[in-house]
């Protein structure tokens, strides 16, 4: 399901229920740079959690992204995440490789939810000591027919994925690249999007959780029209902190605390002392006004917003720059998928 590439320009695109957003990286120097971001509106109802309710009109903001940020390759780097694809780490005897497929195949039938008919299966073995009599497996599985609804959309918006990934590992790429120092222990990274909030546990550098929670920025716009008689475009501003309101950020806060603490109680009960260490923060919602204080409040946890230029910079010339860094946690997730093809 994951494809890999060494060519030298990859462009990442990430398309949300609230914003189509993609990062142009530049792999060919000492190390990647970001050389272009573009970022539209989503049409309003055109995604719904994740999943594409008008195709027609998504394909015609993608044309127009492209154009915007003067793309001119016709490759992307993909993504699917939601309800469509399932993870899991799981422990096997150890095997050779032949036969590890095989018995891959027959393991994934006994943990993934969906009609394995109906699936795309991949797999990741991950490295074991010499001595240890077990081995244990990433397990990834994603509908075969919203993979094909995905690729759909892209070639109607005039380009194809040359990587079709899955949002959490490209969340993933992005953190380990950036904070390379923060790969041990558990660390939580969460990406507040527009309808979803995604909760990826990673334990020793390897995605182990994942957990999708029903609330995003969309909840909080919500809210806010409804107690205090905002209307949509008020609301945006109060989210963005251009209309300064106190205490906006706690709907998603209370609902991501909730989440983080059953997920670190997981942890704590499988290995004393082994609860989540840090939070990362990520995605458009992440750009609230004291988001990160508010959930590191709630939990008790070190909470910070993450910064996809961190290690991985923007290049010199780059219009814009004061609203890329207002926006940096929204791009995390298309300069992960960009940084896939590495």
């Amino acid at each position: 399901m994951t494809l890999f590439s060494r060519k030298r320009i990859s462009v990442g695109l990430d398309i949300g229920s609230g914003f189509v957003k993609l990062a142009l990286v530049d792999h060919g120097g000492d190390g990647p740079e970001v050389g272009k971001v573009a970022v539209r509106p989503t049409p309003r109802g055109a995604v719904v959690d994740g999943e594409i309710v008008d195709r027609k009109s998504v394909a015609k903001t993608v044309r127009e992204l492209m154009r915007e940020g003067r793309i001119k390759r016709r490759e992307v780097v993909a993504a699917l995440g939601g309800h469509d694809v399932f993870i899991k780490k799981v422990g096997m005897r150890r095997m050779k490789a032949g036969e590890a497929r095989r018995a891959i195949r027959r393991e994934a039938e006994r943990h993934v939810p969906f009609d394995l008919e109906g699936v795309l299966v991949d797999y990741q073995i991950l490295r074991p000591r010499e001595t240890d009599a077990q081995m244990e497996v990433l397990l990834t599985a994603a509908k075969r027919e919203r993979v094909k609804d995905r690729l759909a959309l892209l070639a109607e918006a005039g380009v194809r994925a040359s990587v079709m990934d899955v949002e959490a590992f490209a969340l993933h790429n992005a953190f380990s690249h950036n904070y390379p120092e923060a790969a041990d222990g558990v660390v939580a990274l969460v990406n507040v999007g527009h309808d979803v909030t995604n909760l990826n546990v990673v334990e020793g550098g390897v995605p182990v959780l994942t957990k999708d929670l029903p609330l995003g920025s969309r909840k909080v716009a919500e809210s806010l029209q409804r107690e205090f008689g905002l209307s949509d475009g008020e609301a945006q501003r109060v989210l963005q902190g251009r209309q300064p309101m106190e205490g906006i950020q706690r709907v998603v806060a209370d609902g991501v605390a909730v989440g983080i603490r059953r997920a670190s109680a997981y942890f704590g009960a499988r290995k004393p002392g082994a609860g989540i260490g840090r939070i990362f923060l990520s995605g458009g919602g992440a750009c609230m006004p004291g988001m990160a204080e508010a959930l590191a409040e709630r939990v008790n946890i070190e909470t910070r917003l993450v910064n996809p230029f961190e290690r991985v910079p923007l290049r010199a010339g780059v219009g814009g720059r004061r609203v890329i860094a207002r926006a940096a946690p929204m791009l995390f997730l298309p300069v992960g998928l960009a940084l896939r093809a590495a």
